[in-house]
């Protein structure tokens, strides 16, 4: 199945400049030119920058943004596990760069999820194709997850980069909706290897040490560089569902 891509015309009217200032991700700032006139935004306005064609995902190649292919190098080579069998839902999928390395390891069928409109309409414009479904929604919504499993007979979960930006109640609420056997694969700031690591590391201590999670791997890799230039560290995360 051949992918999508974002049209070569866009790199035509882009020009991007990046603020090296240090600061916080939330901080960090473009000057974007479209057609002759500079907007400054920052990276995290993603009303605005997915609104521009083209404009996240020359960003975040320029900051080498490592999190889709680590999630599914993690997922494509889970134990017994069959990428043409896998139906995954893409948590916190914004524009739909993490379908590309998930449909390119041979992932059956993609359902996106994220919490912003215009996150949709971006990875349906630029990856026309890529998902079976996208919806913009809360996965801690009653019945929405559970309700996208089923129609798509969902048996993964994937979230490249997005585990920090979701409240732990609200994932917990949409992975319990899975079924037994599932795989999840998500990468977040926080460490995820123990109770002490944190809300998330916390709550995949419950569920393991519960019964509910097995086959738990942890790795620390590079997430993406800062504009500044420096390293940002990320855990990534693999389990299995023991238990419906």
């Amino acid at each position: 199945r051949p992918l999508s891509t974002v049209p070569a015309t866009v790199a035509a009217v882009l020009s991007v400049r990046l603020d090296p200032s240090p600061g916080s991700q939330d901080e960090e700032t473009l000057f974007v030119t479209v057609d002759g006139r500079e907007e400054r935004m920052r990276l995290h306005e993603y009303d605005r920058v997915y609104s521009i064609p083209g404009l996240y995902d020359e960003v975040l190649g320029r900051l080498e943004y490592a999190s889709p292919a680590k999630v599914a190098q993690l997922l494509l080579g889970a134990p017994g596990i069959r990428p043409g069998a896998v139906r995954a839902l893409d948590l916190a999928a914004g524009n739909g760069m993490s379908a590309d390395p998930l449909l390119g390891g041979g992932v059956e069928r993609l359902v996106g999820l994220d919490l912003i409109p215009e996150a949709r309409d971006a990875a349906l414009r630029d990856r026309p194709g890529a998902y079976a479904e996208y919806v913009a929604g809360d996965v801690g919504e009653p019945g929405l997850v559970a309700g996208l499993v089923a129609a798509h007979g969902l048996n993964a979960l994937a979230c490249a980069g997005g585990l920090s930006h979701i409240p732990v109640e609200a994932f917990a609420a949409g992975w319990s909706a899975f079924p037994a056997g599932s795989w999840l694969v998500a990468t977040a700031g926080e460490q995820m290897g123990g109770p002490e690591d944190g809300p998330y590391g916390a709550y995949f201590a419950a569920e393991r040490d519960a019964g509910r999670l097995g086959d738990v791997h942890t790795e620390r890799f590079v997430h993406r560089r800062a504009m500044s230039g420096q390293p940002i560290e990320y855990t990534a995360l693999r389990a299995r569902r023991l238990t419906a």
